[in-house]
């Protein structure tokens, strides 16, 4: 990656400032490293042009950059126990000027920016936004989600926790049916939360994201180690089925 290694340089030495030893930043690093991996495929596979592949690479590599100071600070990745980790990190890339250590024109400054804090929300809000930011705010949400789907799969790193007495509530179950992304305020059991990650495949924005995860078949190891197995099977052929859709 063109010009890329001082930036790997800039965000080792923010990162290496906390504690390694714990797994929760050591997986957030790793994350970002591999989120970085996937924008430059999504980018590779949309055949857009270099610029736009060091932008992508960019946006990857620092869009969790808050999750290391709200872990350290308040030792959950909850959002809503604590603080919102995009807001968090855009305000330590751009308010605090960390930015200023990473090879990125100004110009582009805005754009980085918009697409950090817009990763992790439960719907993009378009609104206001110019095409070419639109389009790097709907790849890192693309990456993002593949990776996190990844460490769904794998329960080395992730296990999803779930609970075999209770069923799915209503709403989570049909928002999820009709191919909707479940929102956070809605899930009332540790059921309703597994399904949520699972329905996260709804706001794919990209072919090569779906395809990647059929590939590479993340949601058939998902379901090889959830416990209530009779339960998601239903939901996760459905979750297959869409993403082999035939309207894309």
């Amino acid at each position: 990656m063109n010009n890329m290694n001082e930036n790997f340089d800039a965000f080792d030495e923010y990162a290496m400032k906390f504690d390694f030893e714990e797994d929760a930043i050591r997986r957030k690093y790793e994350h970002s490293y591999r989120v970085m991996r996937e924008s430059d495929a999504i980018v590779y596979s949309l055949g857009l042009e270099e610029d736009d592949s060091y932008l992508a690479c960019i946006i990857g590599l620092l869009h969790d950059i808050g999750r290391f100071e709200q872990w350290t600070k308040y030792h959950t990745y909850s959002d809503r126990s604590s603080v919102d980790h995009a807001i968090l990190g855009a305000k330590i890339l751009f308010d605090d000027n960390l930015i200023s250590k990473f090879n990125l024109d100004k110009k582009d400054y805005a754009l980085v920016r918009t697409a950090i804090e817009n990763h992790g929300t439960y719907k993009l809000y378009e609104k206001g936004m110019d095409e070419h930011t639109l389009l790097h705010s709907k790849i890192i949400r693309d990456a993002d989600k593949i990776d996190i789907l990844y460490q769904f799969s794998n329960p080395k790193i992730v296990r999803l926790e779930e609970e075999n007495n209770n069923d799915i509530s209503k709403v989570v179950k049909e928002k999820f049916l009709k191919h909707q992304c479940i929102d956070k305020n809605d899930v009332k059991n540790k059921n309703d939360g597994t399904l949520m990650k699972i329905g996260i495949i709804f706001d794919l924005n990209f072919d090569y994201s779906k395809n990647i995860i059929l590939e590479r078949e993340y949601l058939e190891r998902m379901l090889e180690y959830l416990n209530n197995k009779e339960l998601f099977k239903q939901y996760i052929e459905e979750a297959i089925k869409f993403l082999k859709g035939s309207d894309r």
